[in-house]
C-alpha cells in the first residue's frame, strides 16, 4: 500500500466511494469528532454528484454549520481550520489504521474538494481476489479457458449492477456536462456553481439563503454570460426575495430584475425546464398567476424529473390554494434524479398535507425532513405547531413554538405567510391556528 495509487472518478464510483467514506467515519479516530465527520460526508457527497468544483467555504458553512454571512465572513475561518484538521486527520488516519483501506480520500491544501486515489492495483489482483472468493479446490481440473470465463463472469456479475447504477443516474446530466465540455470549460463551472446555488434555495422564508445564492448564481453568469442557468437561478432568488421585501422601492427593483433573468434564461434556453420555471416564478411574483400555473406546467413536463422543477412548480400550487395538486407533486414517491442534493418536496409535501386536513401526515413529513437532512427553517416549525393544534395536542403545540421562539427569535409568521400565500384567506386559517396554540401576533 505504500505505492501510489490512480485517481478514481468518484460519480463513475459512488458506490465504492461511499464504502470508502464509511470506513473512515467508522473509525475509532474519527467517532467523537462530529464537525468533521459532517465535513468529509459533506464534500464527498458532493463530489460525487459531480460537484467538486463548486465547493466553497460559504457553502460548506452553510450546508454543514447552517451560518449565515449577513454580517461578516467570521465562519469561512472556522471552515479554514476546520479543513485543515480533517486534512491532517486523514492523513493520520491512512498512516494507522486505514494503511491498508483500497480506496483514500484526500483533501488538498488551498482548497476543499476531495479527490479519490484507488489503490487496489492491477486487474490482476482483482482476479487473484475473485478466484479466493470462488476457492481454488471448487477450480481444480478446469480447463484453462473455461476457467477464465468463469473469472471473468464471476467479476463482471459483481460489477454490472454498478455499471447499470452509473448509467440510470448519469445519463441526462451526463450528456449535458458533455455537451457543456464541448461548449465550453467555462459552461461547466457555471453549471457547477449553479448546482451549489440551487441547494440553498430552500428554505424560501430564509433571505440569508436567498441573498447566499444570488451571489453564486451570479458568480455563474459571471463565469458564462451565454449559459442559462446563472439567470434562471438568479430569477428564482430574486423573485423570493421580491416577496419578502419590507419596502416597496425595493420590491419593484428586485421584481424588475427577477423578470428580466427569467426573460435572459427562456431566451438562451427556451425548451429547458429551468428556465421555464424561472418565468412561472417570475409570472407569479408579478402577480400573474394564470402564467405561472402555465410555466410551471410547462416546466415540469420538460423536466419531470428534476428536483427543484417539482419544488416550485409545488410551492406554486400551493401558494395559489391549490392544495391537492401541490400534494400530488410533491409526493416524495417520485423520482427526482437531477437537481440539487437539498430538496424541498417533503415541506411542501407537509404543507399541503396540512391544508387538506391530512394533519398527522404533515407531522410525519416534517419530522422525517427535519431528520434527514432536508431544508429546515422557522416555517418548518410553524407548519408542525399548527398541525399538532389541530389535532387537538396543545401541549406539543405550545412546545413546538417555543421551540420556535428560541431559535428564531425575530421571526414574525404571519408577515412571512402573507407574504407568499396568494390570497390572506389562505394564510389566515394557519395564522388562527398558532394563535389558538398561544402565539402573540
Amino acid at each position: 500500500m505504500t505505492d501510489r495509487g490512480s485517481p478514481l472518478d468518484p460519480e463513475r464510483n459512488a458506490t465504492r466511494v461511499r464504502e470508502a467514506l464509511e470506513q473512515v467515519l467508522a473509525s475509532e479516530m474519527f467517532s467523537k469528532a462530529e464537525r468533521l465527520r459532517n465535513f468529509l460526508s459533506y464534500v464527498v457527497e458532493e463530489a460525487i454528484a459531480g460537484r467538486s468544483e463548486a465547493i466553497l467555504g460559504k457553502t460548506i458553512a452553510q450546508d454543514v454549520y447552517f451560518k449565515s454571512f449577513a454580517s461578516d465572513d467570521s465562519h469561512i475561518n472556522v471552515v479554514r481550520v476546520d479543513a485543515g484538521r480533517l486534512r491532517r486527520k486523514l492523513q493520520q488516519y491512512y498512516e494507522t489504521v486505514g494503511a491498508k483501506d483500497y480506496l483514500r480520500i484526500h483533501i488538498d491544501s488551498g482548497g476543499y474538494a476531495p479527490w479519490f486515489e484507488d489503490c487496489s492495483g492491477t486487474s490482476q489482483s482483482h482476479v487473484d481476489r475473485a478466484l479466493f472468493r470462488l476457492g481454488w479446490r471448487w477450480l481444480t481440473g478446469i480447463p484453462a479457458a473455461t476457467l477464465l470465463v468463469v473469472v471473468l463472469a464471476y467479476i463482471l456479475s459483481g460489477q454490472m449492477d454498478k455499471v447499470g447504477d452509473v448509467n440510470l443516474k448519469a445519463s441526462a446530466r451526463k450528456l449535458e456536462r458533455q455537451a457543456l465540455s464541448v461548449k465550453s470549460p467555462a459552461a461547466v463551472q457555471a453549471s457547477n456553481y449553479c448546482d451549489q446555488a440551487r441547494g440553498l434555495l430552500f428554505p424560501v422564508a430564509t433571505t440569508d439563503n436567498q441573498i447566499l445564492a444570488s451571489d453564486i448564481f451570479r458568480m455563474a453568469i459571471k463565469e458564462a454570460p451565454d449559459f442559462y442557468c446563472g439567470y434562471a437561478g438568479l430569477a428564482h432568488s430574486l423573485g423570493t426575495q421580491t416577496l419578502q421585501a419590507p419596502d416597496q422601492e425595493d420590491r419593484d427593483a428586485l421584481m424588475s430584475d427577477t423578470v428580466k433573468m427569467a426573460q435572459k434564461a427562456v431566451d438562451i434556453a427556451p425548451s429547458n425546464g429551468w428556465s421555464q420555471s424561472a418565468m412561472a416564478w417570475a409570472s407569479y411574483v408579478s402577480g400573474d398567476h394564470e402564467s405561472a400555473l402555465k410555466y410551471s406546467a410547462l416546466a415540469q413536463s420538460l423536466r419531470p424529473d428534476d428536483g427543484n422543477v417539482r419544488d416550485f412548480r409545488s410551492l406554486i400550487l400551493l401558494v395559489l390554494g391549490r392544495f391537492q395538486e401541490a400534494y400530488d407533486v410533491s409526493d416524495p414517491s417520485h423520482p427526482r434524479e437531477t437537481g440539487s442534493h437539498r430538496f424541498a418536496n417533503r415541506n411542501v409535501h407537509a404543507v399541503a398535507s396540512y391544508h387538506i386536513g391530512e394533519y398527522r401526515e404533515a407531522i410525519a413529513s416534517l419530522k422525517f425532513a427535519i431528520e434527514n437532512g432536508d431544508p429546515v427553517s422557522a416555517m418548518s416549525l410553524v407548519f408542525l405547531a399548527a398541525s399538532y393544534q389541530r389535532l387537538g395536542d396543545s401541549k406539543e403545540a405550545h412546545a413546538t413554538l417555543n421551540q420556535l421562539k428560541q431559535s428564531w427569535p425575530e421571526f414574525r409568521p404571519d408577515i412571512v405567510l402573507t407574504a407568499f400565500y396568494s390570497s390572506p384567506n389562505l394564510s389566515d386559517e394557519v395564522i388562527s391556528a398558532l394563535a389558538d396554540a398561544g402565539w402573540h401576533f
